[in-house]
């Protein structure tokens, strides 16, 4: 699992603080994550293990919930930085304009407004 750790799941999440994640994009990651774990194991999908099971033999948790921290902490930093600091100006910057048509796209606020709901 030491491996998991220090290489797989990095490569996993590089740049997940800033992510806005789907549904969809939320399947797929933890499918990903899922077939690493279960080669790891020893076990195939025809052997029907649980993905609860695999991930507590192995103490892992979801890759989702990894990323869901990884975005708080970092929300965290942008709240401590000062106000003259180009990060945090480039984060609080808003775009006016025409948006798209149709359903409006989550924006990263929404995203980290969601996670500290489900958390609480």
């Amino acid at each position: 699992m030491r491996i998991y750790k220090a290489v797989y799941r990095p490569i996993l999440t590089y740049g997940c603080e800033s992510w806005v994640l789907n549904k969809k994009e939320k399947r797929r990651i933890g499918a990903m994550e899922m077939k690493y774990l279960r080669k790891v194991k020893g076990v195939n999908r025809l052997q029907r293990h649980r993905n609860e099971d695999i991930r507590r033999e192995l103490e892992i948790q979801p890759i989702i919930e990894y990323i869901e921290k990884r975005q708080l902490e970092w929300w965290g930093h942008l709240m401590r930085l000062p106000n003259n600091i180009p990060t945090r100006t480039i984060w609080e910057a808003r775009s006016y304009g025409k948006r798209k048509r149709g359903r409006p796209e989550e924006t990263w606020d929404d995203t980290i407004k969601k996670i500290w709901k489900r958390r609480k």
